[in-house]
């Protein structure tokens, strides 16, 4: 997660940067030393690890953007439970306690940070549990049900034949019941490091997509919520992870200007909303930048097959 810090780091330098400025703007041409927060929390998961850093000067190399924060106090709190964090392995890295309990749905969470005078304070309501009740691949003209696919918890959700879909033929739309969350967003993961790029295109090679992908930020107040094939670009065995997030998470994916993917599927992309305009990111932070966000998560998994194969 250390490189969504980075690109936060980097955009409020650009900010800095702006020849106008009016006297509401929070940070000035030399927006240096702006603590930076970056954390997750997840449904039903242990509470996250946290990264505290620093914005640097703009005139810093690339190799200098992280700036960890190493002396922070660092707490999250929910009801009358506190938890303070410790160290980790590395600067501006913080612990949660031992044994600490797992994530709430429905459940109001907040954090503050302090370092050498500085305070940051954030929160987030958790959104409820996601279950993705169906999974269902739909004809992309009539969108009459084509097949139903077994669900991910089975153990043959790979060699199943439901499972198995061409390329760019059809829509494979998720299925639940409509959570009171700010919106969605899907991430995707190619498991076969070596499967074929699909992509047919003058402008993109496999260079251009990762292994890993995202969607924009989307709604689904029906509870239907299709995948764009569009994050697809590799064949073989995928893991679809759909998020159902807060307003900060919401607020973020859809103003942010970049792109983050961590290692385990957890992902930020562009796609504002129709009509959003946004001239900096929605941080949603008081007292510096980042987030402070949540949400709750369910997978589905499946097959991508070359056309020819259908």
């Amino acid at each position: 997660m250390k490189y969504f810090v980075l690109m936060m780091g980097c955009l409020i330098a650009l900010v800095g940067c702006k020849a106008e400025r009016d006297s509401s703007s929070l940070f000035g041409p030399d927006s240096s030393g702006v603590l930076v927060v970056d954390a997750l929390l997840i449904v039903d998961k242990p509470l996250p690890q946290v990264l505290i850093s620093e914005t640097v000067k703009t005139n810093a190399g690339y190799s200098e953007r992280w700036e960890g924060v190493g002396d922070a106090e660092v707490v999250i709190s929910q009801g009358e439970q506190t938890f303070l964090y410790r160290p980790g392995r590395g600067t501006g890295y913080y612990d949660s306690p031992p044994n600490a309990p797992l994530v709430l749905p429905n459940t109001t969470y907040h954090l503050r940070v302090r370092s050498q005078g500085r305070e940051i304070t954030a929160q987030t309501v958790t959104p409820d549990r996601l279950d993705i009740r169906e999974v269902v691949l739909l004809d992309d003209e009539t969108f009459d049900v084509i097949r139903v696919l077994k669900k991910y918890e089975d153990s043959t959700v790979f060699n199943t034949p439901e499972n198995r879909l061409a390329y760019q033929l059809g829509l494979l739309e998720m299925r639940f019941d409509p959570l009171l969350a700010d919106g969605y967003q899907i991430a995707i993961e190619s498991l076969d490091l070596s499967s074929d790029f699909l992509v047919d295109s003058d402008f993109f090679d496999e260079y251009d997509f990762d292994r890993y992908g995202s969607s924009p930020a989307l709604e689904a107040s029906d509870g239907n919520l299709r995948m764009p094939w569009f994050i697809v670009g590799f064949a073989g065995p995928h893991v679809i992870r759909v998020y159902a997030v807060d307003k900060n998470w919401f607020d973020l994916i859809r103003s942010v200007p970049e792109f983050y993917q961590d290692e385990d599927g957890n992902a930020f992309q562009p796609g504002g909303l129709a009509g959003d305009n946004f001239e900096r990111p929605l941080f949603n932070v008081d007292g510096g930048i980042g987030i402070f966000g949540s949400a709750s998560v369910d997978s589905v998994g499946f097959v991508v097959l070359p056309r020819a194969s259908q």
